[in-house]
């Protein structure tokens, strides 16, 4: 019974991350930054030349702008785990 409960909570919250994760941005503009809760969303988005929208004590997820599509490859290489299009991120907030 416990194993059955695991995996349904399990397959809430893997579901929505991968659909996320294989939603990449494919312009420049607002970007959902999703990073390690070990990692300081500012320090990423600054090696990554991006600006820093909010919400800035978020556990993963946190909004930046960007200029330039170069940029994504950036951020993921200062520790970014991936990037989504902030349009395409709106269902999570409920907005």
């Amino acid at each position: 019974m416990k194993l059955e409960i695991l995996i349904s909570v399990l397959s809430l919250v893997v579901t929505p991350l991968a659909h996320l994760s294989g939603t990449a941005p494919a312009q420049a503009g607002l970007v959902l930054m999703v990073v390690p809760p070990w990692a300081d969303p500012a320090a990423v988005a600054d090696a990554g030349r991006a600006r820093l929208i909010g919400p800035t004590r978020a556990p993963f997820g946190t909004l930046v702008s960007v200029d330039e599509t170069a940029q994504f490859a950036r951020l993921q290489q200062a520790g970014a785990w991936f990037l989504v299009d902030a349009d395409a991120a709106r269902w999570i907030c409920g907005a």
